[in-house]
């Protein structure tokens, strides 16, 4: 989390993050306290205008695995490792419900299987296998405490990774565990989400720049420009194109699963795409930002 005078940046893990917190410190100025993590209730107390980071659901799927397969991040981390996971549970913010979580979990056994999704990241079938395990009651259990959520059996990993950094405050996670439905999927999402601007990945530093202008901001010509030119920090080794690593079953696992963050930011299926690698802008009617939305996608 990059927290300023003004502004508040929350981090959806492999969404350029890296990137735009170096940018805010250019341009804003401010200081990082932890990675990943929640908003506590002081900060809504403060007058600032929160941020939020948001990808193409089907690449960043890809970017999630591809940097497991570099042995890297929370979720290889946790499926690839045998037994019952104590740590990062938050004792310390909320023991109550990492003791029912904890209760609720298994040992994970079938690290080994895990393993083995994350030995080639060229490797489409393992892409494949991988995404399915996420997305398999079976396997769902060795994922972060994303299955002992309500709402993990409704949604992918994903939009619940979304709501849990988006629209639920620290130590406040009753209600999206509660989620059972798909109505109250949304329902949750539009009454409980608090960011008033999203960045996406794909257009990061264009929809930067007109958030912070729109929060109030201003910023020079040559300063805008140095932005958008700058080259992105942390880019993925991958070189495959989306449509290498996706046949027509996995692709429709993801819009299924992981509908409301396709609905919300308007992305579409790579086979529908002219160029599957790209997102075309997707412009308000009004022109203005709206609060809660991407600056250009509503």
């Amino acid at each position: 989390m990059f927290i300023s005078d003004r502004i508040v940046f929350l981090e959806l893990q492999k969404t350029g993050c890296t990137h735009i917190r170096d940018l805010l410190d250019e341009l804003v100025g401010g200081r990082l306290v932890g990675k990943h993590n929640q908003a506590s209730r002081r900060l809504f107390s403060e007058g600032r205008i929160f941020l939020g980071s948001v990808r193409d659901p089907w690449d960043w799927y890809v970017s999630l695995w591809a940097f497991g397969c570099h042995r890297k991040g929370t979720v290889f981390g946790n499926v690839t490792k045998h037994g019952i996971k104590f740590k990062g549970r938050g004792w310390r913010t909320n023991p109550l419900s990492a003791v029912h979580e904890l209760l609720q979990s298994r040992p994970n056994r079938i690290a080994d299987k895990w393993r083995r999704t994350y030995q080639d990241v060229n490797d489409p079938g393992a892409f494949r296998e991988w995404l399915h395990m996420m997305h398999d009651k079976e396997f769902r259990p060795d994922v972060e405490g994303y299955a002992q959520s309500g709402v993990g059996q409704v949604t992918g990993f994903l939009t619940y990774s979304y709501l849990k950094t988006f629209a639920c405050k620290k130590g406040n996670m009753d209600a999206l565990n509660a989620i059972a439905t798909s109505d109250q999927l949304t329902d949750y999402e539009a009454s409980n989400c608090f960011i008033d601007y999203f960045v996406r990945n794909e257009h990061l530093e264009s929809d930067l720049l007109d958030a912070l202008k729109s929060a109030g901001f201003e910023f020079s010509p040559a300063t805008e420009a140095k932005v958008l030119s700058r080259p992105k920090t942390n880019t993925t080794s991958r070189k495959r194109k989306l449509d290498y690593y996706y046949d027509a079953p996995s692709e429709q696992l993801i819009d299924y699963w992981d509908r409301l963050v396709v609905e919300k930011f308007g992305y579409a299926v790579p086979s529908m795409r002219e160029h599957p690698d790209e997102q075309a802008p997707i412009q308000l009617a009004s022109g203005t930002p709206a609060r809660g939305s991407s600056l250009a996608a509503n």
